[in-house]
């Protein structure tokens, strides 16, 4: 069972509609490598992160400072 993960700042999937299209075009892109057969074998999974727990470069994307700042 292919099993295919996306997670990202909450923010982008606000709209219902982003997820399907999502979910739509991962599945598609599956299909195209692994064949239609697997079409309902695929499960995507949309997890929407806040941006106060996501970070990049030793920050969180919400714009606090982290604790101990070096």
């Amino acid at each position: 069972m292919p099993y295919i993960e996306v997670k990202a700042v909450d923010r982008r999937f606000e709209d219902p509609a982003v997820s399907q299209r999502l979910i739509e075009a991962l599945t598609d892109a599956a299909c195209g490598v692994l064949g239609e057969e697997a079409r309902s074998q695929i499960w995507v999974v949309i997890e929407g992160v806040p941006a106060s727990r996501w970070g990049i470069a030793g920050r969180p994307l919400g714009g606090a400072a982290p604790s101990g700042d070096r």
